[in-house]
């Protein structure tokens, strides 16, 4: 329980701060543990804001795994899991915040080998759902992996944009232009 609770001060104070301007002290203020409890449970500020991350990344592709084990026509899990993985980014800002702030700003490389595996499991969870779907020839030939890391892309700007313009746009409409994106494309069907 402890833990949980110092994962989430963690988030709260990374995602205001970024990595480097974070002090231990102050997650563990926010945690409302002692310092020593801190430690006691991550070894370093490196070690906890891998957990941080890479925990948190687990739990959304848990999420969305369970979320997405329903017997339904394609066109209608896909659009589930883009309204899945569309309101688990919000609910998790946080931890979008952290994951687009940080990964470039000179974290130590192993914390950021250890963000990136997770990263690499989340495309491939993905890309794994888009082979199904081509499997079962509901999508056309492509590269998958590139299909996935599109997808990923798209999702993660709109979210973006829907975080740093609150009001302009709403969850519905995001998911409801997503989807159209990527199930029929932009182009009007030729009418010649």
């Amino acid at each position: 329980m402890k833990r949980k609770k110092i994962l989430e001060a963690a988030a709260i104070v990374f995602s205001k701060k970024g990595f480097h301007q974070a002090r231990m002290d102050e997650i563990a203020a926010v945690a409302n543990v002692a310092k020593g409890t801190l430690y006691y449970n991550f070894s370093s500020k490196s070690m906890l804001f891998s957990a941080t991350v890479t925990e948190g990344l687990e739990t959304i592709v848990k999420q969305v795994s369970e979320k997405l084990d329903l017997d339904l026509p394609f066109s209608e899990h896909f659009r589930l899991l883009i309204e899945t993985m569309i309101s688990l980014y919000l609910k998790n800002s946080r931890l979008a915040r952290i994951l687009l702030n940080e990964l470039s700003s000179g974290i130590d490389s192993r914390v950021l080998a250890e963000i990136e595996t997770v990263q690499e499991r989340f495309l491939s969870f993905i890309a794994n759902l888009l082979l199904k779907g081509q499997e079962r020839d509901y999508l056309k030939p492509m590269n998958i992996e590139l299909a996935a890391i599109a997808v990923a892309g798209q999702i993660n700007s709109l979210c973006k944009y829907h975080l740093h313009n609150p009001g302009k746009t709403s969850k519905e409409q995001i998911v409801d232009t997503l989807f159209s994106i990527l199930s029929t494309g932009l182009l009007k069907p030729d009418n010649t």
